[in-house]
């Protein structure tokens, strides 16, 4: 038995603290976006990880992301903007932290500006010209914004592979995190974002993140090797089109495609 390693619960080494990762086109601004973390404490225990565009847009978004996912070896994941300034120091984030783990274990990624619903949204966060705060945090929320992002490594989430750019990233990284079961949240933490975002070209990533996640998410009929099931994101639908008669029905109608490829494929083995 001595080369079989005996796995146990929440033996997980993080030798670090933190991993501040940023995408980077501008060297000055990412700089004193670096010295104002390293002001506000986050000094030991902490890395910092840079994708480097200011030559040319060699990864866009998701692309480094991935990367810094992978590579990060922080227990929290910090994904931020290069032009956000700390308002809150390190003991803050800790406190932050540590609080919304008491209330939620299973929370995955955190922010500072999300939304639950149509029309309902979280903000905690500074402007040059104002500062936005919404009461009773931390909140539970459905998206998150991409200026800072604070990911618990323990929680594996990914990102889609097969979506690209600069938009929607954070959206995409909640419906990964609620997807497996974990929950996302807007925190008490303050930082000073510079820019509203870019957004001309934020149209286009839309219509083809809707694209792309509509086709993800409308399962449909699901066999295994062991059984066959519906599957969608309506109650209603699942409880009706997997009762005995509509499911039946359903089984008859695939039924017949699957008989008419499998006389076909026959035909090309005789024929071969």
């Amino acid at each position: 038995m001595n080369d079989v390693i005996k796995i146990k619960k929440n033996a997980i080494y993080y030798p670090l603290k933190f991993s501040i990762c940023t995408i980077v086109n501008n060297v000055d601004e990412y700089g004193l976006m670096k010295k104002s973390f390293e002001e506000k404490g986050f000094l030991a225990e902490c890395e910092y990880l840079i994708a480097d565009n200011t030559v040319t847009n060699e990864f866009d978004a998701y692309e480094a992301i991935s990367y810094f996912l992978k590579i990060a070896k922080g227990e929290f994941i910090i994904i931020v903007h290069q032009d956000v300034r700390l308002k809150d120091n390190i003991e803050k984030l800790h406190y932050c932290l540590d609080n919304l783990e008491k209330r939620d274990s299973q929370w995955a990624i955190c922010g500072n500006a999300g939304a639950i619903d149509y029309h309902q949204t979280v903000l905690h966060i500074a402007h040059e010209t104002h500062t936005e705060i919404t009461k009773n945090l931390p909140l539970k929320v459905r998206a998150l914004d991409e200026n800072f992002l604070l990911i618990k490594a323990s929680s594996n989430i990914t990102i889609s592979a097969d979506l690209k750019g600069f938009h929607l990233y954070g959206t995409d990284l909640c419906i990964i995190a609620n997807f497996l079961g974990y929950s996302c949240y807007v925190i008490e933490f303050l930082v000073l974002h510079l820019s509203k975002g870019n957004l001309s070209s934020l149209a286009k990533y839309e219509t083809e993140f809707i694209s792309k996640y509509g086709k993800k998410l409308d399962v449909g009929y699901m066999q295994t090797n062991c059984t066959q099931f519906y599957l969608s994101n309506s109650e209603f639908k699942n409880k009706i089109l997997n009762s005995p008669i509509f499911f039946f029905l359903i089984k008859q109608f695939k039924r017949y495609p699957y008989l008419l490829k499998r006389k076909k494929k026959q035909r090309e083995i005789i024929q071969h």
